[in-house]
């Protein structure tokens, strides 16, 4: 019975450590930097595979930090544009611009990122 119960325990402790390395379960936060003219009135959304979409809205600069899941999300952002000047965003993780982009007319702007 007592040896049941070891081998029991063994095989918990190893699953939990398999799931833990696993990369998929593991996040990374991502930021979508929004700048430009103070003019630039945007609206859109942010979302992710897992957490679905966030709206955004406003006026150069603002920031908005979320989290991606890593080997599993797909981020992506679209902004529709109106007003004076230029709009400019990016996707950051770790440090490191994963998308960006601008525009200076009436339109759309998209962001596009694989979490890995």
């Amino acid at each position: 019975m007592l040896r049941i119960s070891a081998l029991a325990l063994i095989a918990v402790v190893l699953t939990g450590f398999v799931l833990t390395s696993c990369d998929t379960l593991k996040t990374v936060d991502v930021t979508l930097d929004i700048s430009g003219s103070s003019l630039a009135v945007f609206t859109g959304y942010y979302e992710t595979t897992t957490n679905g979409q966030s709206q955004v809205s406003g006026s150069p600069p603002k920031s908005y930090t979320f989290q991606a899941r890593k080997q599993y999300d797909i981020v992506a952002v679209q902004l529709a544009y109106a007003g004076v000047g230029d709009l400019r965003a990016k996707l950051i993780s770790d440090g490191v611009t994963r998308d960006s982009d601008a525009i200076n007319t009436a339109g759309t702007l998209s962001l596009n990122w694989v979490a890995k």
